[in-house]
């Protein structure tokens, strides 16, 4: 993928329509027509194959500043209700004086203070030199979906006089809407925060959860297992699988995570799990490459690795009499 500017007047490239949104009437929004239109390299951004970094550096500055936007609607929206609230008169008081109004304006001053504030974050990072692809989505994604709840919250406040045009509850709504679709939807938004996330360091790294005998129950440990250095055959492996059962009947074990209990090599274990995988001792997980990625010991397993009072526990205050 690379990246060029088209000019107007460009032959071929011309504008098709523009399409009247719901909201934005400032902003056209349409089709453009690119009809054998033929670009110089004079007008290539960057290198060629660069596009895709061209294009994500312009929609981190782009999300950011559909953030900020929205978090300075918030600000005006705050100010017209405290305006309103002071002046309308309900069951003999002004708004302001119930609690749930002060509730509801309290909720939209501490959006409009969080988003604020990691949208200088972000903009911080951008002044870095950085590219917070992570956190631009994050605050594209909370911006845009806390002002039209602003929005719809700020009509519920002021009531039939929030619906007219004469005050913009109405347009805060709508572009709050805008907002949740325009420079990547919020779905959108959610994966790139979620896949991104995913390969940092400090969530890629193994949050192991294993049993410790000494407060019998599951710990965060970094020590080694009592398998650690025993010999990598299916009887050692098994046990290995079938102790994690203790930790959560439900989950299962990485690869990895076998081998860093009992050590040895990838290929010996994944050969060993092969084999207790034919002996039908373990239930497997497998990518769609068919490599298998996770490994649980099912209930033969379980009984070949340990006798059944293993896996039996109970709290402290759990009468015996019940146990059965």
């Amino acid at each position: 993928m690379t990246s060029f500017i088209v000019e107007k007047g460009t032959p071929g490239f011309s504008l098709e329509r523009i399409n009247p949104l719901i909201g934005f009437e400032n902003v056209p929004n349409g089709y453009l027509d690119f009809d054998d239109v033929r670009i110089p390299d004079f007008n290539r951004i960057a290198e060629v194959g660069k596009g895709w970094t061209v294009m994500m550096a312009g929609l981190n500055f782009e999300r950011l500043i559909a953030a900020v936007v929205f978090s300075g609607i918030a600000d005006d929206i705050i100010k017209l209700l405290f305006y309103y609230t002071k002046r309308r008169i309900q069951f003999n008081r002004t708004l302001n004086q119930f609690p749930g109004i002060q509730n509801d304006i309290s909720d939209i001053i501490a959006k409009y203070k969080m988003a604020r504030l990691f949208s200088y974050h972000c903009a911080h990072q951008l002044d870095q030199g950085m590219e917070p692809m992570v956190d631009v989505s994050i605050s594209k994604m909370i911006n845009t979906e806390w002002i039209r709840e602003i929005g719809s919250k700020a009509i519920q406040i002021m009531g039939g006089d929030g619906l007219t045009k004469f005050y913009p509850a109405e347009r805060i709504l709508k572009e709050g809407k805008i907002g949740e679709i325009v420079a990547g939807t919020n779905e959108i938004q959610k994966m790139i925060i979620y896949r991104f996330s995913a390969m940092l360091p400090i969530y890629e790294n193994s949050h192991r959860l294993r049993w410790n005998d000494e407060v019998n129950a599951p710990v965060l440990s970094k020590k080694d297992s009592i398998f650690k250095g025993l010999e990598v055959n299916d009887e050692n492996v098994l046990k290995v699988i079938a102790h994690d059962y203790k930790v959560n009947p439900g989950i299962y074990m990485t690869i990895e995570e076998v081998r860093e209990d009992i050590g040895g090599s990838r290929s010996q274990i994944r050969s060993v799990i092969e084999s207790l995988e034919q002996k039908k001792l373990i239930v497997t997980h497998k990518d769609h490459q068919g490599k298998i990625v996770l490994v649980k010991a099912n209930y033969q397993g379980l009984k070949q690795a340990f006798p059944k009072e293993y896996y039996r526990w109970f709290p402290d205050w759990y009468e015996d009499s019940d146990k059965f």
